[in-house]
């Protein structure tokens, strides 16, 4: 997964919070995070770009949780922000959080499945 980021050091200090994930390496105009040995998890790649960023986001992230709501809190008080909450377990769906990290990247926080 590749993030493009006109502030790529806040962009990775933001991912490996939110994630978890320590910074590996770094060859610009990539920062390498990924997770511990063993972790199934994949690794996010923080690209520099100069900006703007166009419009249009091709890629985002599902992070999958236990508590969507303490993960929410947790990542606003990283940075991120709430966009919009889905409720579709009135549909047999579930709820989810769309939230954007610091950059404005899209991703969202739903409940884990089993």
């Amino acid at each position: 997964m590749t993030i493009d980021a006109v502030d790529a050091d806040g962009a990775v200090a933001f991912w490996q919070a939110a994630l978890g994930y320590p910074r590996r390496r770094d060859r610009p105009p990539f920062s390498v995070l990924t997770p511990a040995a063993g972790d199934g998890r994949p690794a996010v790649l923080i690209q520099r770009v100069d900006g703007p960023i166009p419009q249009g986001q091709r890629v985002h992230l599902d992070l999958r949780v236990d508590d969507v709501d303490a993960e929410v809190e947790r990542l606003v008080a990283l940075g991120a922000t709430v966009r919009w909450t889905m409720d579709e377990t009135d549909r047999g769906g579930s709820r989810w959080t769309t939230m954007a990290d610091p950059q404005g990247v899209l991703f969202c926080v739903a409940e884990a499945r089993g």
